[in-house]
């Protein structure tokens, strides 16, 4: 590999730039204000980072709820999409909910993404809904582990 994937915490001097990476680069449309990215599950949540050489790569955020994994903000810089940084971010949020005793993960996907989610096993639970902020189509998904 030659990044790697590592949990941060918001006094890291990356914490910064990965708040801008999820703002910009994973709701593009630009109705996302910095507290819908703040919001009261970041300082209960662990924060991942794919990086080469301390550049991000990537980023994501596993909120334990209950029995049940919250994974959200997942995103993949544009220039590193397709490389396998997405798969890493995955599979480390996978070894993490069964670390902490998690039953199951669930995510909030794009219909464009279910397919690579569905690489790691994950389903479609429910309809198809519309994310009220972001008015963007959105299906349920989850891992049980």
């Amino acid at each position: 590999m030659l990044y790697s994937v590592e949990e941060i915490d918001k006094e890291s001097d990356l914490y910064e730039p990965t708040v801008a990476m999820r703002r910009v680069d994973l709701f593009p449309v630009g109705r996302v204000t910095r507290s819908y990215i703040q919001d009261d599950l970041e300082d209960k949540s662990t924060l991942l980072v794919a990086l080469k050489n301390r550049k991000l790569l990537g980023c994501g955020r596993l909120t334990l709820q209950g029995e049940t994994a919250e994974l959200s903000h997942i995103v993949v810089g544009e220039e590193h999409r397709f490389t396998g940084v997405g798969s890493s971010l995955i599979q480390k949020c996978v070894e993490i909910s069964k670390r902490v005793g998690a039953k199951r993960i669930h995510l909030e996907s794009t219909p464009e993404a279910v397919p690579f989610f569905e690489k790691f096993g994950f389903v479609v639970v429910g309809e198809e809904k519309i994310l009220d902020l972001l008015d963007l189509p959105a299906l349920d998904m989850e891992l049980e582990l």
